[in-house]
């Protein structure tokens, strides 16, 4: 189904989702940046020391300040980005010199090694940052006893800067990994916000956000359960390619139980992986969405999910814990491990997203209300004014069948003409019994028509017609009131464009689709040229249906209609 326009647009947003807060050229150049006025601190602070010390202290700053001034101009010109986690370590080596060179006349150098803890945890998370506040401190430490010993002096005041550093370095690299995370949150929210319409109907609102937080978060699979109230669940996949589709059938079944028996307010994450390629190892952590405590309430439920899957990495997250039905997201990846914090993330994520599945399915709840009661009142109106003069014309052709005698050559006429009259009735009165019901669920009126007009076209045109249908045709009406046109299309047309004297029907339903095959047969020595009938596959387009006609070499031509269960 080639929708060019919509998933291009999808594409380059997932594809700009998948940019990390610690990889995006603003905050690069922002922490280029800072480092030039970590420069103009060191230099300002190294005016200040005495005549003797100046000099060499300013000939550091000077190194330093070429250093960060080569990384800003770098990252402001859009040149090869320095993404390397040396960078971090280089600037806390410049500043340990810095401090060595000062000495006790000033401390402010040290303070100066919170920026490079900064510069890790935004870059590279909170354990590169952790490590290098460690660094730093141990630096710290060092300096200060080693400048005592020279001294002969040993005091404890030497290990408040480093304890000092010891203490704020792992609370700066954990708030600014909070703060990028929140703001990564933010963007994918924000991206997907952007793409999804309610308006489009709940089936499209899920691929667009199960196709970005998929590929946000490297996803080899991603499983959306959707169960809003009023309807059934619905349970959509997409592979680590974008291929969407709507699963059907017992594999739908059996996913969906599994899900439902998730806890409804714990984020679970799963690891399984071989030691040795031999002894499995299974990990399962989760925590409390109300209150964030670590629960392993889920590990159960979890690990029957992770077999069915047979999952490397697993995270699976509620969505409306308020509803009345259970709706989950599920992220499998064999080449990624997930982590608490990746939870974390993705469940901030679709907790602004949920209300955009709940307008979908709310706005296309609304729509189905508004099409029952219109269908109703149509109903109403052919009731009064198309099943009436039916009624008319067939007491009138009952009447003239008892004045025409059972001598009259036209009473055989006169009786056919009154079989079909009456025929007409019963078609018109189911139709319009279920347009007045204002139903639309499944039911399996579809054969039943099928077989009235094949035996119906055999009479007129004297094409024999056979019907078969196979599997479960529990077929909803609105999508049989499209196949049944397109089956009367193509008979016309092999009335129309053939000598054939016999045509099958046959109809039959996989996990995924609805197949309406329609075959004649042709002769073997003068096949017919390619085609396509337009009509039906306009009519099967309508519906995301698809159209194929296959011209044997053993003189059969069959016309293939295949529609999705989910359309």
């Amino acid at each position: 189904m080639p929708r060019m326009d919509g998933n291009t647009n999808l594409q380059a947003g997932a594809a700009s989702a998948t940019t990390r807060a610690g990889n995006s050229p603003e905050l690069r150049r922002v922490l280029a940046n800072i480092r030039v006025l970590v420069a103009i601190v060191a230099a300002t602070e190294a005016v200040s020391l005495s005549a003797s010390t100046r000099p060499t202290m300013m000939l550091a700053v000077l190194g330093y300040a070429a250093w960060a001034g080569w990384l800003c101009w770098v990252e402001l010109h859009g040149m090869r980005p320095i993404r390397s986690m040396l960078t971090s370590w280089i600037d806390a080596t410049w500043i340990l010199l810095f401090a060595w060179l000062a000495g006790t006349q000033s401390s402010i150098y040290t303070l100066l090694l919170l920026f490079p803890v900064l510069f890790a945890a935004l870059s590279f998370g909170f354990v590169p940052g952790l490590m290098i506040s460690l660094f730093a401190a141990a630096g710290a430490g060092g300096e200060l006893l080693f400048r005592d010993l020279n001294i002969g002096k040993l005091s404890p005041e030497i290990l408040l800067q480093p304890l000092s550093i010891l203490v704020l370095g792992p609370l700066v690299a954990g708030l600014a990994r909070a703060g990028v995370q929140m703001n990564e949150q933010m963007s994918v929210a924000d991206r997907l916000l952007g793409a999804a319409d309610p308006r489009l109907g709940v089936k499209r609102v899920a691929e667009t956000l199960l196709r970005g937080v998929s590929r946000h978060f490297a996803a080899d699979l991603g499983l959306l359960l959707i169960w809003l109230p009023g309807s059934d669940a619905r349970l959509f996949r997409c592979d680590r390619n974008g291929r969407f589709g709507e699963l059907d059938g017992e594999l739908r079944t059996a996913l969906v139980d599994a899900l439902v028996r998730l806890p409804a307010d714990v984020v679970s994450v799963h690891h399984h992986a071989h030691l040795l390629g031999r002894f499995p190892l299974r990990y399962t952590s989760g925590f409390d969405l109300v209150n964030k405590t670590p629960t392993n309430a889920a590990r159960p439920a979890v690990q029957d999910l992770a077999e069915a899957l047979d999952a490397h990495s697993m995270i699976a997250i509620p969505i409306f814990r308020r509803g009345p039905h259970p709706c989950r997201l599920v992220l499998e990846s064999a080449h990624r491990r997930y982590r608490s914090h990746d939870a974390d993330l993705l469940a901030g994520v679709m907790d602004q997203l949920a209300p955009v599945l709940e307008n979908a399915g709310l706005l296309e709840r609304l729509a189905d209300e508004a099409m029952a009661t219109e269908r109703a009142r149509i109903g109403r109106d052919l009731h009064d004014n198309a099943i009436q003069p039916y009624l008319g014309l067939k007491y009138g052709i009952e009447a003239l069948a008892r004045k025409a005698g059972a001598d009259n050559p036209l009473r055989t006429d006169i009786l056919s003409l009154q079989e079909v009259a009456l025929e007409e009735l019963h078609t018109l009165r189911e139709l319009v019994s279920g347009m007045r019901s204002g139903a639309s669920g499944g039911d399996d009126a579809l054969c039943p028509a099928l077989q009235r007009q094949a035996k119906r076209f055999t009479e007129l045109f004297g094409i024999d017609v056979s019907v078969q249908c196979e599997g479960n045709l529990s077929i909803r009406r609105k999508l049989a009131a499209a196949i049944f046109p397109m089956v009367s299309e193509a008979l016309t047309n092999i009335r129309r464009h053939t000598a054939a004297p016999r045509a099958e029907i046959l109809v039959r339903a996989d996990d995924n689709d609805y197949t309406v095959e329609i075959r004649n047969p042709h002769d073997i020595n003068s096949p017919p040229e390619p085609f396509l009938p337009r009509s039906v596959v306009e009519r099967a387009e309508s519906v995301t249906g698809c159209v194929v006609v296959d011209i044997q070499q053993n003189g059969i031509t069959a016309l293939m209609i295949s529609i999705p269960k989910t359309t």
